[in-house]
């Protein structure tokens, strides 16, 4: 076994006070709770913190045969909680895009595909209060742009994302649940769970060869299978198809 140093140690402590914290107020209910579950680390992590909680279902959105459908069937099973697939297609995205287009106006190509993945997500789950893993590629460097960049660079760029998170993509995505009468949770953006993680040094919280990999590390050490916390996963707009229809529809309409 490969011994973990204590500093590291003690900025996981600083994780695990916070999650648990950030997680009290919905274990602490009985009422039906979905999870956004793409299969990736971040929402896995979150179906395994509540796995033991009363009326808990994972709840996935991809085109039929997306990777996010069959990853979220397969690590569902591994989890043993109740799984259910939201297919859509084109004339469901042509459809979000309009619908929705007030509260996505003004983000840009990549970001309005990510928030409206979420929207679709958000309107076609059943209960009307979920948790979604937001905030961890801002927080632990997930994203393919901070691959090639220098520390410094990484430390700046990871601020200036969560930045635009907290003040423009969450509040959307937040306005987008309210419209549909659906109270929406996302622990990683509470104030205790980003202050934990802030403090970790960006030279722990860079790539490398792995992105997120101190998150990945850190949920093992939770428990979380390696499987599940290890295996690569596509961002949720590429893996549930929702850029390719998205795409698709503009053509169309150019």
């Amino acid at each position: 076994m490969v011994a973990v140093p204590l500093d590291v140690l003690s900025l996981r402590a600083g994780l695990d006070d916070a999650i648990a914290k950030a997680l009290a107020p919905l274990r602490g209910a009985t009422t039906p709770l979905g999870i956004l579950f793409s299969g990736g680390v971040d929402s896995a992590l979150l179906a395994w913190e509540l796995r033991d909680r009363q009326g808990v279902s994972l709840w996935t959105l991809g085109r039929e045969g997306s990777d996010d459908l069959l990853a979220g069937k397969s690590r569902a099973t591994r989890l043993g909680l109740a799984w259910h697939g939201m297919p859509i297609g084109a004339e469901d995205v042509r459809a979000a895009d309009e619908r929705f287009r007030e509260p996505l106006e003004g983000s840009t190509p990549v970001v309005r595909a990510v928030l409206l993945s979420l929207a679709l997500a958000i309107e076609r789950a059943e209960p009307t209060e979920l948790v979604c893993g937001q905030g961890v590629d801002e927080l632990f460097l997930g994203y393919a742009h901070f691959r090639s960049l220098s520390e410094a660079t990484s430390e700046q760029r990871s601020h200036d994302d969560l930045a635009r998170l907290q003040d423009s993509d969450w509040p959307r995505t937040l306005g987008v649940a309210q419209s549909v009468g659906t109270k929406l949770h996302a622990p990683y953006l509470s104030p205790g769970f980003v202050a934990a993680s802030l403090r970790i040094p960006i030279s722990l919280r860079i790539p490398r060869d792995q992105p997120k990999r101190f998150f990945r590390e850190w949920a093992v050490s939770r428990g979380l299978p390696a499987d599940l916390a290890l295996r690569p996963k596509k961002a949720m707009q590429y893996g549930s198809g929702v850029d390719a229809l998205l795409r698709g529809v503009r053509r169309s309409h150019s």
